[in-house]
């Protein structure tokens, strides 16, 4: 074996010794990623219970929301980790599967964001097609099809296009690109930058458009809240290019953090603007109370 070959992806490995910034980092995905699981957890118990919700949207939040869990499941127990310890004693493969995971979960969830801005926009300026358009069986019939198409085209192409190969760099806070396996090679094209820019226009930009078009002023609000986070992090993911260059070292921190934001942004967004949601919550949280001042009241019936 070439020591080109066994040394692919080193990159990715830890520096074996932790600093400051280090545990800031690593800290604060573990932070996002832990808030984004407690509130999806509660995010998708309204979903379930609340009967306003038992429709294409709430089936699409639902579905977000899940794969926005998936991610902060990989991030917490991977990238926080990693970060935290800059261990180097594992293979790459696993910071390339990271990477990988982590590309698939981030374009899924942006997808089923313009999905729900779409239904959005439908239910509001073309309310008679609605039920056809977005009925159950459409809705799961999209869903399968964005998950299962967008998962293709970046596991397919990431690998496939020569020298385009991702991974999670412990130490540079971020995706970044390996280098060609045969340093006699050059990348022939940066395929990250394609992905990066068509998310930024199509998606992001797109379901901005989409919101700010939805005259509703509820739903602008919403769009604040969750389109805006997510812009800016395309525009920095963007201009850190996948890059391992400590030039790119900010860009690329500051895009892979607002990543685990915008994600946690995205599953409260319910709880805080629908009043429906809200009361349900409240309800509950009312009851526990009065069922623990009761059970106070009367030992004798708490510790029957």
């Amino acid at each position: 074996m070439s020591n080109s070959t066994s040394t692919f992806g080193q990159e990715l490995l830890g520096r074996n010794h932790v600093t400051s910034t280090d545990i800031i980092v690593g800290s604060s995905i573990a932070l996002f990623a832990g808030l984004q699981l407690v509130c999806g957890s509660v995010n998708l118990w309204i979903l379930s219970k609340v009967k306003i919700f038992q429709n294409a949207f709430g089936t699409i939040s639902a579905s977000r929301t899940t794969v926005d869990m998936l991610s902060s499941l990989l991030h917490i127990s991977y990238s926080s980790y990693v970060t935290l310890s800059q261990r180097s004693d594992y293979p790459s493969y696993l910071a390339i599967a990271a990477g990988n995971l982590g590309y698939v979960f981030a374009t899924i969830s942006c997808g089923l964001h313009v999905l729900l801005a779409m239904n959005r926009f439908t239910s509001v300026y073309f309310p008679m097609k609605y039920a056809l358009v977005f009925s159950r069986r459409n809705c799961v019939r999209i869903i399968a099809a964005l998950v299962v198409g967008l998962s293709s085209f970046v596991l397919l192409s990431y690998n496939l296009v020569p020298c385009n190969v991702i991974g999670y760099g412990a130490a540079h806070y971020g995706y970044i690109m390996l280098s060609c396996s045969d340093p006699n090679h050059e990348r022939p094209f940066h395929f990250g930058r394609l992905v990066n820019w068509l998310c930024g226009t199509f998606f992001c930009f797109g379901a901005i458009v989409m919101d700010a078009a939805t005259i509703r002023k509820l739903y602008v609000l919403k769009s604040f809240s969750q389109n805006i986070p997510m812009f800016i992090e395309i525009i920095f993911l963007t201009l850190g290019d996948n890059s391992p260059d400590d030039s790119k070292a900010l860009e690329r921190t500051v895009s892979f953090i607002l990543t685990r934001f915008t994600d946690l942004i995205n599953t409260t967004t319910i709880i805080i603007f629908n009043p429906e949601a809200r009361s349900f919550l409240f309800k509950r949280m009312n009851r526990v109370t009065a069922g623990s001042s009761m059970a106070g009241n009367h030992p004798e019936v708490a510790n029957y």
